[in-house]
């Protein structure tokens, strides 16, 4: 099943996408009252304004910038490495006036566009990527578009002004999802045969499924459904008796929090048809954000 609407892949309409998601977030930032800066978010230990502050951080680097040497091991709810690389960008900020750093990075997303504008860039070209890596171009378009869009949500989420739900970049992380479903679902023990669908209801509409193979020696293996390529000759149907297949119906807002591991199984909204505890146990696993 083809996602729709379908996510850019072209390097102008990923640009475009990339600017739309940011732009975003600068319109809630400039509605901010200090009151909404300092807002809790389901982000762990971080405010409305640390949200801004980290997209202002990430794109000051991607744009040839230094990540602040600030100490973060103080904080409770920074764990790892990356973490604590990416803490640093917001913890330089945080005694800064909400509405100062929405205007950095407003300054930010010109200077950004000015440099992907270069004509002599393709999707293949291999740019600067957050911890001294590089990456090309189209990857890290596509992990612009998902990281500013899960913040963007996270900030509408605290200031209850839902939306964006079909954008570019909304479309890009369930298609993210999709891509990485089998990996997800790998981790999550099945029974022979056994098939599920996650199916995204709207406004991004997308299916992805896994159904499950086991060897002579009970090795599993995970088969991505939905492909578009032949699934015969797995020795299974979807639809027999012996063969349940569970599936999983959420909206794109629900997919949206849970894969960002901002809001747990429990407390999203979803329905199933089939197995209930397997469907909890692929919902656990979804969550494919660091």
């Amino acid at each position: 099943m083809p996602i729709h609407p379908a996510p850019p892949r072209d390097l102008a309409g990923l640009i475009d996408g990339y600017a739309q998601t940011l732009r975003a977030v600068l319109d809630l930032g400039h509605a901010c009252s200090p009151e909404d800066f300092a807002a809790p978010t389901s982000c762990p230990g971080w405010s409305v304004q640390d949200h801004i502050a980290h997209v202002a951080a990430v794109e000051h680097y991607l744009e040839g910038g230094e990540n602040p040497d600030v100490d973060v091991s103080h904080l409770e709810h920074v764990h790892h490495e990356f973490a604590a690389w990416m803490e640093q960008g917001v913890q330089a900020r945080r005694e800064v006036p909400g509405a100062e750093v929405v205007a950095e990075l407003e300054g930010l997303l010109q200077k950004r566009l000015a440099t992907l504008a270069n004509p002599d860039l393709t999707l293949e070209t291999e740019v600067r990527a957050p911890m001294g890596s590089t990456r090309k171009l189209s990857g890290l378009l596509k992990l612009r578009h998902q990281d500013i869009w899960v913040h963007e949500q996270d900030i509408r989420e605290a200031l209850g002004r839902l939306g964006d739900l079909d954008s570019p970049a909304a479309s890009t992380f369930v298609n993210g999802l999709v891509n990485y479903f089998a990996q997800l679902v790998s981790t999550v023990e099945m029974a022979d045969g056994q098939t599920v669908i996650l199916e995204s209801t709207g406004p991004v509409t997308a299916r992805t499924g896994v159904r499950v193979s086991h060897d002579e020696h009970g090795k599993a293996t995970y088969h991505q459904l939905f492909t578009g390529e032949s699934e015969s000759g797995m020795g299974v149907s979807v639809h027999s008796e012996d063969d349940p297949t569970t599936t999983i119906s959420l909206s794109t807002e629900a997919i949206g929090r849970r894969a960002a591991g901002r809001r747990s199984t429990g407390d999203t909204a979803y329905s199933v048809v089939g197995d209930e505890a397997l469907a909890v146990r692929v919902l656990d696993a979804i969550a494919f954000t660091p």
